[in-house]
């Protein structure tokens, strides 16, 4: 999702370097953490710049909205300060976001928004005036003869001011503001992938479900089930402080033995994740557009998020929804193994893989 902005001026003068806005640099913002990625290109390829994370006071931010606009600007002040940041591109939960297909009669290239503003609001419940949206060509084989097929994202518009009002008061700007879900398909699909995948972004509080066909999200949905899920339940399922239980967490995560009473605890929590996606399955696949077609079958589902590499996951899903599962490479667009040694670990670059995508926007 676009914020207005020329970036002709950048392109025909030389800026200095703390005004550089050929580095990428993707923050995401969640209501725990903001996480970011730089990347620089040099040569023709990209290089893993900076990154890093900082935790946000509990409150700041709730359901997307910014609810401590001053704890989220002092938490700004010291990241610009500490790592020369001026420009950056930034992610919106996708619970503000609106997402809506539509089908447009051929115009000319120059008219195509403003005959999807015109109809805009006959697909989301805000006036178009109220909104900030931008939109996704879609070209497939099932598109009609002279009818153009968009994907349009639109978000509240004072949702987009507090953003961007907050990041200028900290002296940042905001180049693009777009959701989770645009900035994954980034990072986590082939560039250019026409292929059908469920991507599961398992975080800490939920899991965001996002099924992405020809390099647009389609559908975006979440589950209540996140690692704070494995925590509590083994709090309580075992008479554990909050230490023991995250200490079980961390020990999955390497793919450590644990006891059987913890192993069946936390297979529960996979059973329920896995119930959770397949209701997503099938309504997928059951699903049929106003003219009656069917939505391309899925082909894999991606893993990525904090809880991507927890032991025993991916091969639970893979035999509960028999479709491949794969652990997702967040730098699939970025550079090849071959080529690169990334400065983050496996594991911790799951946590970085909206930033990465945010970053890749530029």
């Amino acid at each position: 999702m676009k914020v207005p902005m020329s970036l002709t001026f950048f392109k025909n003068f030389p800026v200095p370097r703390y005004m550089n806005i050929d580095d990428g640099v993707g923050v995401d913002l969640s209501e725990v953490s903001l996480r970011f990625v730089r990347l620089a290109h040099h040569d023709g390829k990209f290089e893993l710049e900076d990154f890093g994370e900082y935790p946000l006071p509990e409150g700041t931010i709730s359901f997307g909205q910014i609810k401590n606009p001053v704890a989220l600007k002092e938490v700004l002040a010291r990241f610009k300060k500490e790592h020369e940041v001026n420009f950056v591109h930034v992610s919106l939960p996708e619970s503000l976001a609106y997402l809506a297909e539509m089908e447009i009669s051929s115009v000319k290239n120059s008219e195509l928004y403003e005959s999807i503003e015109i109809q805009l609001e006959e697909h989301i419940p805000i006036k178009a005036v109220d909104s900030v949206f931008d939109y996704q060509v879609i070209e497939t084989e099932k598109n009609k003869p002279g009818v153009i097929t968009v994907l349009v994202s639109a978000i509240p518009k004072d949702i987009a001011s507090s953003y961007v009002n907050v990041f200028k008061e900290a002296g940042i700007t905001i180049l693009t503001l777009e959701q989770d879900s645009s900035a994954l398909v980034r990072s986590v699909i082939p560039k250019g992938s026409p292929e059908t995948s469920m991507i599961l972004d398992l975080g800490r509080i939920k899991t965001g479900i996002y099924i992405v066909s020809h390099g647009a999200t389609f559908f975006v949905s979440d589950i209540d089930i996140g690692e704070k899920n494995f925590i509590d339940t083994l709090m309580k399922g075992l008479n554990l402080s909050e230490g023991e239980a995250k200490n079980i967490v961390n020990n999955l995560h390497k793919g450590e033995v644990l006891s059987d009473e913890a192993n069946k605890i936390i297979s529960s929590i996979f059973n329920d994740i896995k119930e959770g996606v397949d209701k997503h399955f099938v309504y997928w696949h059951s699903y049929r557009d106003k003219n009656g077609m069917k939505r391309e079958h899925i082909n894999r589902v991606i893993l990525c998020g904090s809880g991507a590499s927890l032991f025993g996951l991916k091969d639970y899903l893979l035999a509960g929804l028999r479709t491949p599962v794969d652990v997702a490479n967040v730098w699939e667009n970025v550079f090849s193994f071959d080529s690169t040694i990334p400065k983050i670990p496996f594991c911790d670059a799951l946590l970085y893989s909206t930033a990465i995508g945010l970053a890749l926007y530029s």
